[in-house]
């Protein structure tokens, strides 16, 4: 499982001993969710993907406050990492993004960001080969809330209009979110993002330093060669598997423990301790794919046959549920 620095969940802490209603320290939040607390004071801290990931969603719940992650995001504070001084020195925002999908591994080697182009302007969405933004949506508001304020710190105010978009179809929540930010917020979208202006990637950097950039550049290479090559998370393994298989049969967990050289009870055992189990996973690669096809040529019901459900009905059960929306109305507002 990734093992990420703690800086996010230092910064969460800083908000959530702001908020007036907390009745629970953030200590006990940690606690409780399996995570130390005495991280929060180490500078080379580090915490697993999932754990930080559960704390977010756990501080919303002890909170009664489902925007407090969110609203942590918008506060996120002016970086001075390595990808942060590359950022204020390059020359478009397109360099800001190229940047960050080569270097943002000294930060997170799990987080990628994806550019989709839209009719409505290019979206910077993120990914997560491990924890899908449907399995933790208070988590990927902190990260895409937090990606929308550095976008802001790094272009200035006058670029825009800007639009949150995210994976969940929840029309009240976001309704709830468009009164912390000053832009629209989308829900039941592709992917969780931030959509920049039409032509937004080439806008330029107000604090661009061509001069800087090499040196930086040299740098980050070298902090890269020095980061050890970690094996792949089972988590990703399996995802990466079942796949692999799809279109077509879909894997049982037995098969899937067998394809990896393991027993059924030992990959549950290693899933557990990802903070994960054999169906989430599977689920979360049907629920990627059939995204990703329906917004193809491909009908419903291919969909269906294709990701291997017994019938169409049987795939807009599972995909209500997973999404929050049908995949007639997900292909219609989204084809």
């Amino acid at each position: 499982m990734p093992r990420i620095s703690a800086y996010r969940l230092r910064h969460l802490s800083r908000v959530y001993e702001q908020e007036p209603g907390r009745t629970v320290p953030f200590e006990t939040v940690l606690s409780q969710v399996g995570i130390d607390p005495a991280v929060l004071g180490k500078q080379d801290g580090m915490v697993e993907l999932t754990a930080e990931a559960l704390a977010v969603e756990h501080a919303c719940h002890v909170l009664g406050d489902p925007t407090f992650a969110a609203r942590a995001g918008l506060a996120t504070p002016g970086a001075k990492t390595l990808l942060a001084y590359l950022a204020r020195a390059s020359e478009t925002v397109r360099q800001v993004l190229e940047f960050a999908q080569k270097y943002y591994a000294l930060e997170d080697s799990d987080l990628q960001f994806k550019l989709t182009i839209t009719g409505e302007g290019p979206v910077i969405a993120l990914q997560s080969g491990v924890l899908g933004g449907h399995q933790a949506p208070r988590h990927r508001e902190l990260l895409v809330c937090g990606m929308y304020m550095r976008i802001r710190q790094i272009a200035g105010p006058d670029f825009g209009p800007l639009a949150l978009v995210f994976e969940e179809n929840d029309p009240e929540h976001c309704k709830a979110l468009c009164e912390h930010v000053d832009c629209k917020v989308l829900c039941g979208q592709p992917a969780s993002g931030v959509r920049l202006p039409v032509g937004g990637l080439d806008y330029p950097i107000p604090t661009a330093d061509t001069a800087l950039l090499d040196h930086l550049m040299a740098h980050g290479d070298a902090r890269l060669e020095k980061i050890p090559q970690e094996a792949s998370s089972l988590s990703a393994k399996v995802m990466k598997l079942v796949k692999s298989r799809l279109p077509g049969h879909l894997p049982s967990g037995d098969e899937v423990a067998g394809e990896l050289c393991m027993t059924r009870r030992t990959l549950t055992r290693h899933l557990a301790a990802e903070g994960t189990n054999y169906k989430s996973l599977a689920e979360a690669a049907r629920s990627d794919m059939a995204k990703q096809m329906l917004l193809s040529e491909s009908s419903i019901a291919q969909v269906a046959f294709l990701l291997d459900f017994a019938d169409q009905a049987a795939f807009s059960v599972a995909f209500k549920r997973w999404t929050g929306t049908t995949p007639a109305q997900y292909k219609r507002t989204n084809g």
